[in-house]
């Protein structure tokens, strides 16, 4: 939404102004470059067919020139016609030769060898002296291949103003048809232009309604161009707005809860001391010990949980052997395990290369899911740790015999405070913080790794991750 009071041009508008300037320009060039090429090519034209008619003409006179020796009384030529036959001129009489070349709209000129006028089918320039760049101009009269005159054919002044009556009708309907064209073409490209930025108004409709909090806005935009995608990304990044709020909200509902639970033994016991229903003693202090640790562990996840989505996770990253970190972090789970009569079993793949990783955050994400499947496994049950390289990866996997997780659960479970059994109460789950599995994912994915489990209902579950090898 605009917030200032200046005046705003919408993009159809500016799109329409930038299309009309660009449909007058080329209307504009169009016009001229059509008015001068009909001009030229017309001009070609009739001067074409007054060399033609000069060119015919000349013979005629040259042989004139020849039977009399001199130019007197070639008027005659051009009263015939400029036809002649052997012993004299062809009928038609002096009006009617010169009334013919009228009617053709042209004007016979003929000039001697010094540039002067000695015929004219007019009558009117009779003795006039041309100039050379007129002459330039005309068709030379030849006899014996030695230059005896020169004849002019041009156009008469009344056929002139006809010839441009003509090119005036022509170039009326050039500017007609290129009018027509331009406002056709307007036409069109509003319509194709109010097209376009139909979606971008949409977006902009949605985009203020996600401002306002509704996040339920998408917009249904089927091209398949930029604004295509564009309405694409907009849908996508509404869905993880969307997505991001409940998380939100859910986040902030389980931080109560659990944060609700432990407050409530620690005020409990607290309480019962200063009344004096609990002795004061170490085993009477141990419950609200153990909740001031679930407490910490809870405060500190959520902590790294942050540092990790704002890219701000500290990484001390060295050189490792992946195995015998792993090899290390299971021996220290082995106790549990023998308590509960599960084995504990790895199978590390030989010449692994050593990793650019953050050992002690690694051995959190091992942690994490050993606990978890450690958690999950019966007595008598069975917990592998794989390795193995895989396109420049190196692969780890723990497997469990444990009851395993239904395929639609398997995508939420490394959401924060998730649990597969909801009726589950934190204590029953072994006094976890409900983030282990989230930050195990954050660690991960801060190394440039990926992380996910593979698991049926009833046959165990198999939480995996990679890393980049150096």
């Amino acid at each position: 939404m605009n917030s200032s009071n200046q005046p705003r041009l919408g993009l159809f508008f500016k799109l329409m102004g930038a299309f009309i300037l660009i449909v007058a320009i080329v209307g504009v060039l169009v016009t001229w470059q059509a008015r001068r090429a009909t001009q030229a090519e017309f001009a070609l034209y009739t001067t074409a067919a007054g060399q033609r008619q000069a060119q015919l003409l000349a013979p005629t006179l040259a042989e004139y020139y020849r039977s009399n020796g001199r130019w007197d009384g070639v008027e005659l030529v051009l009263a015939s016609g400029g036809m002649m036959e052997r012993g004299g001129m062809m009928g038609g009489g002096m009006m009617g030769g010169l009334d013919m070349w009228q009617m053709m709209g042209l004007r016979v000129l003929v000039v001697d060898e010094n540039g002067r006028i000695i015929a004219d089918s007019s009558g009117d320039m009779t003795g006039t002296q041309l100039d050379s760049n007129i002459l330039a101009d005309g068709t030379p009269i030849l006899l014996d291949d030695q230059q005896i005159g020169t004849v002019l054919v041009t156009n008469l002044e009344q056929t002139t103003t006809q010839n441009e009556q003509f090119l005036w009708q022509v170039n009326r309907a050039i500017l007609l048809a290129v009018l027509a064209a331009s406002i056709a073409a307007l036409l069109l490209g509003g319509l194709l232009t109010w097209t376009m930025t139909r979606p971008l108004r949409q977006l902009t409709h949605a985009a203020e309604a996600i401002s306002e909090g509704d996040l339920r806005q998408r917009v249904s935009v089927q091209s398949g161009d930029e604004i295509g995608d564009l309405a694409a990304a907009f849908n996508q990044m509404s869905d993880r707005l969307a997505r991001a709020e409940r998380l939100r909200r859910q986040m902030t509902a389980d931080i109560a809860h659990e944060l609700r639970t432990p407050l409530s033994v620690i005020q409990g016991n607290v309480e019962a001391l200063q009344d004096g229903v609990f002795p004061l003693t170490a085993e009477a202090l141990e419950p609200i010990r153990a909740k001031t640790n679930l407490l910490t562990r809870l405060v500190e996840d959520l902590r790294q949980l942050t540092l990790a989505e704002t890219g701000q996770l500290p990484l001390d990253k060295t050189p490792t052997d992946l195995a015998a970190l792993a090899q290390r972090t299971l021996a220290d789970f082995r106790a549990a395990a023998e308590s509960k009569q599960i084995g504990l079993h790895m199978n590390p793949a030989a010449d692994l290369p050593p990793v650019s990783v953050d050992p002690q955050r690694i051995e959190q994400v091992l942690v994490n899911l050993l606990s978890n499947a450690l958690r999950h496994t019966p007595a008598g049950g069975r917990i592998e740790v794989n390795m193995a390289g895989e396109n420049g990866r190196i692969r780890l996997t723990i497997s469990d015999t444990g009851p395993g997780i239904v395929k639609e659960e398997a995508s939420n479970i490394f959401e924060r405070f998730y649990r597969v059994d909801q009726g589950r109460t934190r204590e029953e789950n072994g006094g976890g913080s409900g983030l282990g599995l989230a930050v195990a994912r954050s660690i991960i994915e801060a190394h440039g790794g990926q992380i996910g489990v593979a698991s049926e209902s009833g046959q165990g579950a198999a939480f995996w991750f990679t890393l980049p090898i150096s």
